[in-house]
């Protein structure tokens, strides 16, 4: 842990430059909000390396045997949720190899390790904002704004690491923040223009020049509709875990969330339990429905 810790030593260090100059004006209560400030950004700072796990690295290989199973189970009914059968694409998905899952995974892992985070500008800053709900006060957006900062320092630093890359050191939460930059580079490598899915991206992503966000070529040997499917559904699925965390979903444990195999702090295994839990109890529901109705067909005659 010695090598993290000095890493993020390093990019708290540039943080704090940042935010000297920001606020070299300021005193008295001033200097007061800053130290708080500051305290609240180096606990987030180091909160993104030791606190949010699953590490990415282990998620993307989750997704991976997530999609490689689809293709040898003779039923979906344990395997595909509902979520993933709803979209036409996925059918792509639900036959890809494991050879070609792993062909996806690496091609995954390395725009993911390669992508540097543009410099935020005020736009950007006043969307997330909104996005918010534009109620935060003017604390509390300061606060956020800077949490955005470290967050993006500390992913820039970690890919122009020799040593560390994002895959290995951050998790759920770091990759929401770089993700539509990611996933921007992969549309642009597959030249998706008339994609469905360019639709939900952000004009202002959209701007960024070649050079800032370069095109990632899909993987070779991989059909277009299935590439574009594995990276779209593996952010979908980044999506909905953000999403539970954030409303703190209580799980029914009825509805299949395949999310929760890539992103649960338990790597997917109360899931896994769950489902092979369900499995067990219809198995033992038809077996029983069906001695009924020997009992009734032999009392019949």
């Amino acid at each position: 842990m010695t090598g993290q810790d000095d890493f993020i030593a390093r990019a708290l260090s540039s943080l704090s430059q940042q935010m000297a100059l920001a606020n070299a004006a300021g005193g008295g209560v001033a200097d007061d909000k800053n130290s708080i400030l500051n305290e609240t950004i180096e606990a987030h700072a180091k909160s993104l390396v030791d606190d949010d796990t699953p590490k990415i690295d282990s998620a993307v290989k989750s997704y991976l045997s997530l999609v490689a199973a689809r293709s040898v189970v003779a039923s979906e009914i344990d395997v595909l949720s509902e979520n993933v059968k709803s979209f036409d694409a996925q059918v792509k998905l639900n036959s890809m190899d494991m050879k070609s899952a792993l062909v996806c995974a690496r091609k995954l892992l390395n725009g993911i390790n390669t992508t540097v985070v543009p410099r935020r500008n005020g736009k950007e800053e006043e969307k997330d904002e909104s996005d918010d709900g534009g109620s935060k006060n003017e604390i509390n957006d300061e606060t956020q704004q800077m949490m955005n900062a470290a967050t993006h320092i500390v992913w820039n630093r970690l890919v122009e690491n020799k040593d560390m890359k994002p895959s290995k050191v951050l998790g759920r939460k770091s990759l929401k923040v770089a993700w539509p930059y990611i996933e921007e580079r992969f549309r642009r490598g597959a030249d998706s223009a008339d994609d469905s899915s360019i639709n939900n991206v952000d004009a202002l992503i959209r701007s960024y020049s070649i050079e800032i966000l370069p095109a990632i070529a899909p993987p070779q040997g991989i059909e277009m509709d299935s590439w574009i499917a594995y990276y779209t559904e593996f952010g979908n699925l980044l999506t909905k875990a953000c999403q539970n965390d954030k409303s703190k979903q209580e799980d029914d444990g009825e509805n299949e969330d395949d999310s929760k195999l890539l992103w649960a702090h338990d790597k997917g295994v109360s899931e896994l339990q769950r489902r092979q839990d369900r499995r067990a109890k219809r198995a033992e529901s038809l077996t029983q429905s069906k001695n009924d109705a020997e009992k009734e067909s032999v009392a019949e005659e």
